[in-house]
């Protein structure tokens, strides 16, 4: 090699490395010797965004081993460091051994021999993976968002990279609800300055941070959307592993894959027709999908409200509490009270509902005005705190207004399981054909709304934003083994050969039929 090529060597990586300085997509080319895929240059795109100003809260959905995490929380942090040397940088994962591994990804790539900034270097004191600076006085700090210490930290940066990490996090109330606590009142208490924020996820759960901040609608469409408690705005880009919208944002047509060349047909196509949750969640970014985790559509049989002879029918109450409300919550769960009828097969039927979120002397007096209207043999509810508290008062209201059933408390421990194996029971009803919801054209409005609801929150689970009618009927379906089933059908062809009380049992249903379609 002659002076002249070396030279002109010489010239071209100038260029680079100032090219890399300008632009994400330079630096990522420079850094990692990839040429970038479709989805890597819109991601690349977005980076530059944020950096610039044009963007200061973004959410990124890609499935696993897309680049996600190699683009956003391991090189845009490096990037915005060279930029910005006197920044301060958090980097937070879903626990401290793995926020330590993203640190030290940030911190090679400003030891590597391409990094772009012979100024920007780090500060020999410190060092570590989790924490290191530069001499302009910038700063990275890198922890888990279970257990991790962000006290004393200020950052103009935040990267979240997976909070809600795996199954086991993503099925836990507690640990969705301590992620979203520790969200709002550690992490955006230490944002200063541009105050910038990505949630890079995979996504598990609709109840994870990001569905807290989306619409309830959010159909996994990229664009903008507003924080509904705030009404501050978020970008998302959402890239599922196959297309599902028509304006997606890499231009693939619906059903092109994301990554054909390392993650296609060939390398995902049997994940895909299995189908289920992982892919629904993992792949495609919807975490909730419409074929069902455990129950699906062909499980729920149909029958005609005005064909049912309920007098053949045992009926119950069960009952799931809530008070969130009155906590001043932004997304509290609903209180559900569900009617049942049992009849002498063990077939079970939905015969009325009720699900609203209030305060409790609201829910009380709903679930008075069902107990009169069905006169259940037994009333079923969740044991604890709740009703421990609102206990005495619903005895009050029993006592004034003459409503008197037997009301049995079920507790759910440690040793019962967790919401999934509670479920089993209803599962193995609904799997036998024997869990009977109303045909949808022959009930009032009213109650098609909250069966809307079941119906939903039946199909999504365990993975839906919420599930309280499901927990309502699981109630009963662990009370199942305690049920005494209806009497025998009488096979009667004509009206002449019912009773007077049958006659009247059919002309009252009928009545209020008409009038619960108007309320």
């Amino acid at each position: 090699m002659d002076g002249t090529d070396l030279q002109l060597l010489e010239i071209e990586e100038e260029e680079d490395r100032r090219a890399a300085q300008r632009s994400f997509l330079r630096f990522y080319m420079r850094m990692t010797g990839f040429q970038p895929p479709m989805h890597v240059r819109v991601a690349c795109k977005l980076a530059q965004a944020i950096e610039e100003d044009k963007v200061d809260r973004a959410m990124i959905f890609m499935p696993p081993r897309h680049a996600k995490t190699t683009l956003f929380s391991h090189l845009l942090p490096a990037w915005v460091i060279g930029r910005n040397p006197g920044t301060a940088v958090m980097g937070v994962a879903h626990t401290d051994r793995y926020g330590k591994k993203i640190g030290g990804k940030v911190r090679g790539y400003m030891r590597h021999p391409a990094w772009p900034w012979p100024e920007v270097t780090l500060s020999g004191d410190t060092q570590a993976k989790e924490a290191f600076a530069t001499p302009q006085g910038g700063e990275y700090n890198a922890f888990g968002m279970f257990g991790g210490n962000q006290h004393g930290n200020p950052a103009e940066w935040l990267f979240m990279d997976d909070i809600i990490k795996g199954r086991k996090i993503a099925m836990s109330p507690h640990m969705r609800a301590e992620a979203w606590e520790t969200y709002r009142t550690d992490l955006l208490s230490r944002l200063q300055g541009r105050a910038k924020q990505l949630m890079i996820f995979t996504r598990w759960n609709e109840d994870d941070p990001a569905g807290r901040i989306l619409p309830e609608n959010f159909d996994g469409r990229s664009g903008w959307y507003r924080d509904r408690e705030t009404g501050e705005k978020w970008y998302v880009l959402s890239l599922p592993a196959v297309a599902e919208h028509d304006n997606d944002p890499t231009k693939r047509k619906i059903g092109d894959w994301l990554w054909p060349e390392a993650f296609g047909e060939k390398k995902l196509g049997a994940m895909q027709k299995r189908g289920g949750w992982v892919w629904s969640a993992l792949y495609q970014q919807r975490p909730s999908p419409q074929e069902g985790l455990m129950f699906t559509a062909d499980m729920i049989q149909r029958y005609e409200p005005g064909r049912l002879n309920k007098m053949a029918l045992n009926i119950y109450i069960s009952s799931d509490y809530a008070v969130t409300e009155e906590a001043g919550a932004p997304d509290p769960d609903y209180t559900v009270h569900m009617v049942l009828g049992v009849d002498s097969d063990h077939n079970i039927f939905l015969l009325d509902m009720w699900r609203g979120r209030s305060t409790s002397d609201v829910w009380v007096n709903q679930w008075i005005r069902l107990v009169k209207k069905h006169k259940p043999l037994r009333a079923i509810e969740e044991g604890g705190q709740i009703i421990r508290g609102v206990g005495p008062f619903l005895k009050l209201i029993m006592k004034r207004e003459k409503v008197f059933v037997n009301r049995v408390q079920i507790n759910s421990t440690t040793q019962s399981g967790n919401k999934e194996q509670r479920a089993h029971a209803l599962l193995g009803m609904a799997s036998m054909g024997k869990l009977f919801l109303p045909r949808r054209d022959q009930i009032p409005k009213y109650l098609l709304t909250h069966l809307d609801a079941f119906e939903k929150e039946l199909l999504q689970f365990p993975a839906g934003r919420h599930d309280d009618t499901v927990d309502a009927a699981t109630l009963f379906g662990r009370f199942i083994d305690r049920i005494l089933e209806g009497k025998d059908e009488d096979r009667r062809t004509a009206p002449h050969e019912e009773t007077l009380e049958d006659l009247f049992e059919h002309h009252d249903d009928e009545i209020r039929r008409q009038s619960e379609d108007n309320w």
